[in-house]
């Protein structure tokens, strides 16, 4: 098993946010995630409730000369700031199913509406 990347991701609430993660294995040989449904969750706690799912077509966007570029973009219209967890994973045709990065997600509450 390969332990997902941890990055901290700070956004605004109710702005863009945008981010690109390129997923390599330890050769850094790019894995294909052209079968695969990548999909993204941040909760209240690891355990906790969902406040926003992304998958492809609806925040993330999958390409890339190899098909392991994930791009997340979409508005954070998360009810309010605070500190969120999130996971992102790949599940491939096989049935294996791989989490490549995890970590806080802290959302600013934004000041002009």
């Amino acid at each position: 098993m390969n332990e997902p990347g941890i990055i901290a991701f700070t956004a605004y609430r109710n702005d863009s946010f945008q981010n690109t993660i390129t997923v390599t294995d330890g050769s850094n040989v790019a894995i294909s995630l052209a079968t695969a449904d990548v999909k993204m969750q941040i909760r209240t706690r690891p355990d906790g409730d969902v406040k926003m799912t992304l998958t492809e077509g609806d925040g993330i966007t999958v390409g890339g000369v190899g098909n392991n570029v994930i791009t997340i973009s979409r508005i954070m219209n998360i009810d309010q700031g605070g500190r969120y967890y999130y996971d992102l994973q790949a599940a491939f045709a096989d049935g294996t199913v791989q989490t490549y990065l995890r970590g806080p997600f802290v959302l600013i509450e934004d000041i002009t509406l």
